[in-house]
């Protein structure tokens, strides 16, 4: 009898082996060699932006109502839910990293006119105000733990980088340059951040993706073009960052090794393809995309591993 246990035991791990052996995808090895299939996960006629994610949802801005509201849908464009009402633009929202609060940024209509970064619960219930300043402050985003939020301001004349706590205290300058600085992303072990950093001259406007300590420190240049690159976000290992780039003439979704090598392109399209997120599994990335003249802007989802490889 405990024989016959022993082998429906070994029989049931066996099978688990397999199963797990058959669901698990390769790693992604860069450069790659083809262009993904995306899918569209936002209704068609949604003017849609700003995705961030968290467990298995999804947070984005929408144009609703003569101005921008933040909805949330599941992975598969299911469930989606209007979160905020309000008489004014709330966007650019910011999953914590146990998905149960959203930062984001709303426009102050009345005094002193800016953008100003609120919090809420992540069913759209208890907004609370983190900063208050005569200058916009934006582009929140957690710190891994939860216990932070970087974002970027404009308090001494141009763009910098900013970090403080999750309640607002202890706001924090990082960066002291004289370029403007976005686009703002944790690393997963959160000692590291991207970001953005334009500059423009008498020859256009350029950016270019940087890596830095949390202090500000040890700034590291990843891409070095002449063009626009932005809107880094890295892959949940923290091997890989995505990110958007006009350096084929359009905007498209670039990915690259976390010291900026092998910077590889991902989508090929004639109209615009901006701000990508990893989803939490490692092989997949929502961002925003414009398939034609007459499409609105939307969020769309693309696999980054093919099943024939």
């Amino acid at each position: 009898m405990k024989q016959r246990i022993l082998v429906i035991i070994l029989i049931c791990t066996l099978e688990l082996i397999l199963i797990s052996g058959c669901e698990r995808k390769p790693a992604i090895k860069l450069p790659l060699s083809y262009y993904p299939l995306a899918k569209r996960l936002t209704p068609d006629g949604m003017l849609a932006h700003n995705p961030t994610v968290s467990g298995g949802k999804i947070s984005f801005a929408a144009y609703v109502d003569d101005n921008y509201e933040i909805y949330t849908m599941d992975f598969d464009g299911a469930n989606l839910k209007r979160l905020t009402y309000n008489d004014t633009s709330d966007y650019r929202p910011a999953f914590s990293p146990d998905g149960s609060r959203i930062a984001f940024i709303s426009f102050i209509r009345y005094g002193q006119s800016n953008d100003e970064i609120f919090i809420m619960d992540a069913d759209g219930r208890d907004q609370v105000r983190l900063t208050e300043n005569t200058t916009p402050d934006g582009g929140p985003v957690f710190s891994p733990d939860g216990k932070r939020i970087a974002f970027e301001a404009s308090r001494n004349g141009n763009s910098e980088i900013y970090i403080m706590d999750a309640d607002g205290g202890n706001q924090t300058r990082l960066t002291h340059s004289n370029t403007d600085n976005h686009c703002v992303a944790f690393s997963p072990d959160g000692k590291r951040i991207a970001f953005a950093s334009y500059n423009a001259s008498a020859s256009g406007v350029r950016s270019d993706i940087y890596l830095m300590a949390l202090d500000g420190g040890d700034r590291k240049q990843l891409t070095n073009n002449g063009f626009i690159n932005s809107n880094p976000s890295f892959s949940p290992d923290g091997k890989l960052i995505v990110f958007d780039s006009n350096r084929n003439g359009n905007s498209e979704i670039y990915i690259m090794d976390a010291d900026g090598g092998n910077q590889t392109r991902l989508t090929n399209n004639t109209f615009i393809d901006t701000s990508p997120v990893f989803l939490p599994d490692g092989h997949r990335i929502i961002f925003v995309a414009c398939k034609s003249t007459t499409d609105q802007l939307g969020i769309y989802i693309m696999d980054l591993v093919i099943s024939n490889q």
